[in-house]
């Protein structure tokens, strides 16, 4: 299944332009560009992502409610460098100009030989950086739509933003979900690249426990072995299957027993000191079951959707971080289910 199917050419409603629901429908854009006038501001804003949900490693992934909005103006009467305003999480250590994720993300689509007018990015970013919720995704896919809007969609599609954002992370369970919204899984080794929606029951919730160290992607890789064995393969199928069970038929007894991953979470766990006292906290106080988001620090736990059952789970995770020697915050989470949000206008 292609990631959309080919958009019809029809009318484009007037500015400002709203990006359609469900991904890439950008109706009849390249028919109309020519009749209107240059894009000067455009508005993305991407949700976080969890991805793995312990065994569906590099296959699974969900939109939740923190996000990252990225506001572009195009000074189109003078020339020079990018210029960003940062807020929220990590705006002290984020880059102010070229080198920030988003504006070289940007430069991917439209290098400054295409584009040299001055752009202004403001940035508001909800999701911690490093965490395992999917930062550099909801940077790279605000970065490369704002450069396809900027254009009026003219030369690159979103569903081309959407692949192109795919080849830089090196794998589709963040992007696909943050691009789409809710929860899904995605193969990238067919060509086309192939994902549809998994359904996750309204009874759950999440809480996200979120240790104050950083774990890069990079390092969570390294520590993995090359090999695995066929038991740990056959393992890690059923395990998936199970979760996929589970939540179609709201068997929720089972998700304890299929989020505890063999295939990468042993191993990713040794970068995270208390993981599983951080599991067990969470599970002894209610949670239907809990995993690494990510390649971590954060760990996620699915709860019931009760505001003080939620509470509780995340204050025991916490104590359980803070026993292990390291602070940590809990947040109250739900999936997304709008993904991507999208607006450019003259």
């Amino acid at each position: 299944m292609p990631i959309h199917p080919k958009p019809s050419r029809t009318k484009c409603a007037p500015s400002p332009r709203p990006w359609p629901h469900s991904g890439a429908r950008c109706q009849g854009l390249a028919v109309a560009a020519k009749k209107r006038k240059p894009i000067t501001r455009v508005n993305v804003r991407v949700p976080a992502t969890t991805s793995n949900l312990g065994p569906g490693f590099d296959v699974i992934g969900m939109a939740l409610s923190l996000h990252c909005e990225v506001s572009l103006t195009i000074d189109r009467t003078r020339r020079g460098p990018a210029i960003v305003e940062c807020s929220g999480e990590g705006a002290e250590s984020l880059p102010k100009g070229e080198s920030n994720l988003v504006v070289k993300s940007f430069r991917q689509v439209l290098p400054k030989e295409r584009l040299p007018f001055a752009l202004h990015f403001k940035i508001k970013n909800e999701i911690p950086l490093a965490r395992g919720l999917g930062s550099s995704a909801a940077a790279r896919l605000c970065g490369l739509l704002a450069a396809a809007a900027a254009r009026d969609f003219r030369y690159t599609r979103p569903e081309t933003a959407l692949t192109h954002a795919v080849r830089l992370e090196g794998h589709p369970d963040n992007c696909v979900p943050a691009f789409f919204g809710g929860c899904r899984i995605s193969v990238a080794s067919t060509d086309p690249m192939v994902h549809f929606p998994i359904r996750i029951p309204k009874t759950i919730g999440f809480v996200a426990c979120i240790p104050d160290f950083e774990v890069s992607t990079e390092k969570a890789r390294r520590i993995m072995p090359a090999k695995v064995s066929v038991k740990t393969a056959i393992e890690t199928s059923g395990r998936l299957a199970m979760l996929l069970y589970a939540f179609e038929s709201e068997s929720l007894s089972l998700i304890k027993t299929a989020v505890r991953d063999t295939l990468h979470e042993p191993h990713r766990a040794k970068l995270i000191p208390g993981f599983e006292k951080v599991r067990a906290a969470a599970e002894r106080h209610g949670a239907f079951g809990a995993c690494l988001s990510g390649s971590g620090p954060t760990v996620l736990a699915l709860t019931p959707k009760s505001p003080q059952r939620r509470a509780m789970i995340g204050r025991a995770m916490v104590r359980a971080f803070r026993g292990a020697g390291s602070s940590a915050r809990a947040i109250s989470l739900d999936i997304n289910t709008n993904g991507t949000k999208l607006t450019w206008g003259a």
